[in-house]
Order: structure tokens, then sequence, then C-alpha cells
């Protein structure tokens, strides 16, 4: 019987999400942020350092590892600048795609290149251009707009900002309220 309600719910799942035409097949800012990285290594105007990336060949992807291969990948390809550029463009986009206001309004390249530019200012790497140079430069071919960047990086700051004001609540609220538990009284004064 479980099985019979539970093969019917899917179905009935599936033929919702036809009728309404849903688009189930998701692009992921990931490849698009790390792409850019790679390709902003391989010029010379981007490269601070002399460490130039390994030429072994490209790791085999296997199903069971994906994740795993493109973080070998990233470590050995990218000079160690790009690299803690990278993680942290990657902890960006992750936390982006936990933002419904970010997730929804922008598309996966304007994303990307919100998190890595918001990278690349939190490292303060060397960028010789403006921001409009830059977004035009990376985002040209996908129509990124310099404002959806700059709208993506506000964004993840006020999300940022606002988890921190959450934390902050809740730790304040967990103290003990100064009314009942001080040891002070009114009675009592400083001097210094």
């Amino acid at each position: 019987m479980y099985f019979k309600m539970r093969s019917s719910l899917a179905t009935s799942e599936l033929l919702l999400v036809r009728a309404l035409d849903c688009d189930l097949e998701l692009e992921l800012p990931f490849t698009f942020s790390l792409n850019v990285l790679r390709n902003m290594g391989s010029i010379s105007f981007y490269q601070t350092t002399s460490i130039s990336p390994s030429s072994s060949s490209p790791p085999q992807v296997s199903s069971f590892g994906f994740q795993k291969d493109i973080w070998k990948r990233m470590e050995n390809e990218m000079p160690l600048s790009f690299n803690v550029i990278a993680r942290l463009t990657w902890m960006f986009v992750w936390d982006s795609l936990c933002s419904p206001k970010v997730t929804l309004k922008h598309s996966a390249p304007e994303i990307a290149l919100g998190c890595l530019y918001l990278a690349l200012r939190t490292t303060d790497a060397c960028l010789q251009m403006t921001m409009t140079e830059w977004v035009d430069q990376w985002g040209a071919s996908d129509n990124v707009s310099v404002q959806a960047v700059r709208d993506v990086a506000l964004d993840l700051l006020e999300l940022y900002e606002h988890s921190s004001l959450s934390i902050d609540k809740k730790l304040f609220d967990s103290l003990p309220n100064s009314s009942t538990t001080s040891p002070l009284t009114d009675s009592d004064s400083f001097y210094i």
C-alpha cells in the first residue's frame, strides 16, 4: 500500500511540474566564477605572483568525487593568491544560494561575478581597473550589468549583516537579565 501511494504521489508531482512548465534544470554559478578566475590567472594583466599553474593533465571526474575533484583541480592549477580568492568566492556562492533574494532575482553569471568581485575586494586583490571595466570584460558575453553585480554584492553584505545581527540578538537574549542576577545594587557606587 505504501509503495503504491508513494508512486502515485511521485507521478502526480511530476504531472504538476510539467503542467506548470517548471524548468528543473538549474545552472549554478560555481563553474562560471572559477572559469573567470582561471581566465584571469591566464592573463598576465591579472597575475600578481610569479607562480604559474601546473601543466598537469586535468583530473578524471568521477560521479562520486565530483566536488572533491573540482577542489583538487582548483588547488593544483591555480597560484596561491588565486586559490584564496577561489575559496572565498566558493563560500560567497554557497551563501548566495541560501538567500532567496539573490538566487531568485539574479542569473548564475551575475551571482558568480558578484561573488567573485566581493572576494577580490575582500582579499584586497590588486585590480587595476574600475568595477565597470571589470564587469564589461568578464560579463559582456552573458549580458551582465554592473548594477546587477553591485546588487549581488550588496545583497550578500546585507545577508551577512542581518545574520550577524540575529546572532548578536540571540546571544544578547541568552544573557541573564541584569536586574535579577547583578551582584551590584542601586546603592553600590564606583570609585575611580
